[in-house]
């Protein structure tokens, strides 16, 4: 078993604070007190908190955000399937379903604060879309997918599912989740 390095203590940490907490809401200070290292060490790392949350949209939420929104296209499945899946496969992170998605989040804080944040977020929503049009593409080719223009139908369905991830805490549920979601599912059938 390999030790956690103090760069990587100092990134799970950050993309904690900030999915939880927004970026104004996460302080250097409770970063530093919750991984147990001195200032000093985070410099050696990263210039700034800036800096460091940059590396951690790279290094963490990127790579989280694409396993939870991760769509395995399968030639005998079809497109409205693997959504569903995809849907359950979501409802069951209880982060996702609590704190919403950190991508949203970070995109909707940063949005008119940060261009250089907001460029990295709204990079990886433009993935996600094209992901995703990849399979409203093949629904459409099968039938099962209404026809409409395949990457505005794929922003609407991430759109759509953050929205239903964005509800407060004490709204939020797997069951709302997986309601929510069925009325995405109905409106893209063909």
């Amino acid at each position: 078993m390999s030790k956690i390095t103090t760069r990587d203590k100092l990134l799970d940490i950050t993309f904690k604070e900030v999915y939880i907490y927004g970026y104004a809401g996460s302080s250097i200070s409770n970063i530093l007190k919750i991984a147990g290292i001195p200032k000093g060490s985070m410099y050696h790392h990263f210039p700034s908190k800036k800096a460091m949350v940059i590396a951690m949209i790279k290094e963490r939420l990127t790579p989280k955000v694409r396993e939870a929104f991760y769509i395995q296209i399968d030639d005998d499945s079809r497109a409205v399937d693997i959504l569903s899946f995809l849907f359950k496969k979501i409802s069951k992170n209880e982060m996702l379903i609590k704190h919403g998605c950190p991508l949203h989040k970070l995109m909707f804080e940063m949005g008119s604060l940060d261009d250089e944040i907001t460029k990295l977020c709204h990079q990886e929503f433009i993935f996600l879309i094209e992901n995703l049009a990849k399979l409203i593409d093949i629904g459409k080719q099968k039938g099962d997918i209404r026809e409409e223009d395949s990457k505005s139908l794929a922003k609407f369905i991430i759109i759509s599912s953050w929205g239903a991830l964005s509800l407060a805490p004490n709204h939020s549920s797997k069951e709302q989740f997986l309601q929510d979601t069925k009325h995405i599912l109905e409106y893209i059938k063909a």
